[in-house]
């Protein structure tokens, strides 16, 4: 269990958590772009959630020659061109590109090499006259293709959780005198601020599907009871890519392979 025999056997240090502060399943049948979009990206539309819950869990498209692409980040790729040639493939390991800030896919199938490049970039949909976080450009089927796309999220992150129990141990109240550790998840703004029991911790966050990726966090550096638990908790969570599940009211973080972070949402 991760409090009990975690904390026992997993010593982490103030030292190593503030080094860290510093440094810190629907396809589409068409190639027109959606166009179920707000001004900061997709709209909870029923058809996006269907999407993401059917596990896709980015969209992009493009206009003048229209493709469109949808990616399942634990699936397949799933790319339409202009002419209704398609190209479904296992996704491959993404490959960062530090010096772009950007995020690369490359495989070869049977109809030539598929190239995908997601820029962390703004990109004006030609089509809707909407803005859209991703810029993509795709090399496929022997041409370059250019686009606007979007990470699907679930609207019900957005609000702020308890942490309830960790694994099947439930978390108690009078382990943490100021209050049980909390988490508020912003989509709008890509923004996390966590209470961790003791400091208050602020990151960046995006949300990429089923997954959510945190950032760096940042906060107070003040000394209480139960500071191995804190760093601990704050070290499974910072610049760390984490699987979820959410159910009304129930938050569950896959934070490693046998520890999972059990929040209720706040009434």
């Amino acid at each position: 269990m991760l409090i009990t025999n975690g904390m026992k056997n997993l010593v982490i240090t103030l030292l190593t958590v503030y080094g860290l502060m510093a440094c810190s399943q629907q396809r589409l049948t068409n190639h027109t772009p959606a166009t179920e979009y707000g001004e900061k990206g997709p709209e909870y539309s029923d058809l996006l959630m269907n999407k993401l819950e059917s596990g896709i869990d980015f969209i992009a498209s493009g206009s003048e020659p229209f493709w469109s692409l949808e990616i399942d980040l634990d699936g397949q790729i799933h790319f339409v061109g202009p002419h209704g040639d398609s190209i479904n493939v296992d996704i491959p390991d993404a490959i960062r590109l530090q010096d772009v800030a950007a995020t690369s896919y490359s495989a070869k199938t049977k109809n030539g090499h598929l190239t995908i490049v997601i820029y962390d970039q703004p990109c004006v949909d030609h089509l809707t006259g909407k803005e859209l976080p991703k810029t993509v450009h795709i090399s496929a089927l022997n041409k370059e293709y250019k686009g606007c796309g979007s990470f699907l999220s679930d609207y019900r992150l957005n609000d702020i959780w308890i942490l309830e129990s960790i694994n099947d141990h439930k978390i108690k109240l009078s382990d943490f005198p100021k209050g049980l550790p909390r988490m508020e998840l912003n989509l709008t703004q890509n923004q996390v601020f966590v209470f961790a029991g003791c400091n208050e911790f602020s990151g960046s966050m995006e949300v990429m599907g089923k997954k959510i990726r945190f950032g760096r966090f940042s906060g107070t550096l003040m000394a209480c009871p139960h500071m191995n638990f804190e760093s601990q908790y704050l070290s499974r969570l910072a610049n760390k890519t984490v699987p979820f599940l959410i159910e009304p009211g129930k938050l569950a973080l896959q934070v490693s392979a046998d520890s999972t972070f059990n929040y209720k949402k706040v009434d």
